[in-house]
């Protein structure tokens, strides 16, 4: 049996986040620090200036299973921005877990586009042998320019990928 691995976004207080499972799942930028995937505090296009969301944490977690280690933990896209002009997706790996606060510029982050299989961002080498969280975490956040077209924008995929033995 291989190991159980998730993707758990993290959501609320740095001392007692709420986590929940993203892996295959939908993860939604808006104006709210929650795992909901609904209509409520959407992003608007503004007047000038950019609309940003609240960060989004993610990172992998280890439920169970039989493996002997895992490592070599990364994140990447498939290189293409299909969101449109005026959207941007920024990224970064963080250690430890804080509370999310909406964005207020890309200070700090990278085009979360950049990151591609052959140049991924890498979240920890490891070894992991234990259930739990492991590496560090992605933080990402969508900025909306004025710009931007309005709609419902189509989805993206971003990828997790680690060594197992």
């Amino acid at each position: 049996m291989v190991a159980t691995v998730r993707v758990v976004e993290k959501n609320g207080s740095s001392t007692s986040p709420t986590l929940t499972q993203k892996d295959g799942g939908t993860v939604r930028f808006k104006n709210a620090d929650d795992a909901n995937v609904d209509l409520n505090n959407p992003m608007v296009i503004p007047s000038s200036g950019s609309d940003w969301s609240f960060e989004k944490w993610l990172r992998l977690e280890i439920t169970g299973g039989t493996f002997t280690e895992i490592t070599n933990l990364k994140f990447y896209t498939d290189g293409q921005n299909n969101f449109g002009t005026g959207v941007n997706l920024w990224a970064k790996n963080v250690a430890t877990y804080a509370t999310p606060a909406e964005g207020t510029g890309s200070t700090g982050y990278t085009d979360a586009f950049t990151y591609t299989s052959s140049a991924p961002l890498n979240l920890g080498a490891g070894p992991y042998t234990a259930t739990g969280e492991i590496g560090d975490h992605v933080v990402m956040l969508l900025e909306v320019q004025s710009s931007a077209s309005s709609g419902v924008l189509s989805g993206e995929t971003v990828t997790f990928s680690y060594d197992e033995i």
